[in-house]
């Protein structure tokens, strides 16, 4: 009888650990889930924000001859492409204050997931109650000018100049907080240039990166 006692015991006490041990494996799974989801869906929100602004305030303003001179000789032949740096980097400099004060202005902000969604079903995706999300600027913001030379036909060259964006955000849900770096490109100006580009040329790539920091820093 006693050892019957025992043996369910042991069987009781085996089961609760399970049961507490998979409570513990389903909750990490369920955050690691969230998490993923959550960086997801900030890193494309982040993105729309960065691309939409740099779209309104740089590239609808700016033609391609206001921050690239191509020099010719005299014979009409290609020798120089040549950046307007002081240009250059007076749009870098705006473009980090005109983010950074959009990011700032949004501040923090919450984002839902159902709870479907956690599970990998597309059928529950949409469904459940609502996981609360935080996304958390932290107030950094680089910008660099970047360029590159593509083939564009017989003779053609295609030269397109863009940014390169980074940005950090943080994500916060129940417990769990993470920083997370958003990174686009955005194509700023770009021409077709007709004959031969000279094998050197003055680089775009700037010495620093331009980086804003802002008041509400955490």
């Amino acid at each position: 009888m006693y050892g019957r006692y025992k043996w369910r015991r042991r069987f009781t006490i085996a089961m609760l650990i399970l049961i507490i041990l998979s409570i513990i494996y389903s909750d990490y799974k369920i955050k690691m889930s969230l998490m993923e989801i959550a960086e997801s869906k900030a890193q494309i929100e982040e993105t729309e924000i960065i691309n939409r602004i740099i779209n309104e305030q740089v590239v609808n303003h700016i033609e391609y001859t206001d921050i690239v001179t191509i020099h010719k000789d005299d014979k009409g032949k290609i020798v120089l492409i040549q950046p307007d740096t002081i240009m250059m980097n007076k749009i870098m400099s705006n473009t980090v204050m005109e983010i950074a004060h959009a990011l700032n202005t949004m501040g923090e902000r919450e984002i839902r997931i159902p709870m479907g969604a956690l599970f990998g079903s597309r059928i529950l995706a949409g469904y459940g109650p609502g996981m609360k999300v935080r996304i958390i600027p932290t107030g950094q913001v680089y910008v660099q000018f970047m360029n590159k030379f593509d083939q564009a036909g017989i003779n053609q060259t295609r030269h397109l100049v863009y940014f390169n964006v980074d940005s950090k955000i943080k994500i916060a849900v129940p417990f769990i907080n993470e920083e997370i770096k958003v990174s686009t490109t955005v194509p700023i100006a770009e021409t077709i240039i007709v004959g031969e580009v000279p094998d050197t040329y003055v680089n775009f790539i700037n010495d620093g990166k331009q980086l804003s920091r802002l008041l509400t820093e955490k």
